[in-house]
């Protein structure tokens, strides 16, 4: 989880009321993608979460031992 410095954002961004990228506050922003130091939330609208999280790892397949 990625660790935000509360130095450069809002209010409304440090309680989860705007998004963290893009400061849009409707709809508000619901997806969690990191935290304060002291452990609170910091949220994001849909778009800028997909591009703050990364992309999920492609899918193992383990070959059959001989």
């Amino acid at each position: 989880m990625v660790t935000f410095d509360p130095e450069g954002l809002t209010w409304a961004q440090r309680d989860g009321d705007a998004c963290v990228v893009c400061h849009k506050r409707w709809p508000r922003p619901r997806k969690r993608v990191g935290r304060l130091p002291d452990d609170a939330p910091v949220l994001a609208c849909a778009d800028c979460a997909e591009a703050l999280l990364p992309s999920p790892a492609a899918t193992v397949v383990a070959f059959p031992s001989r």
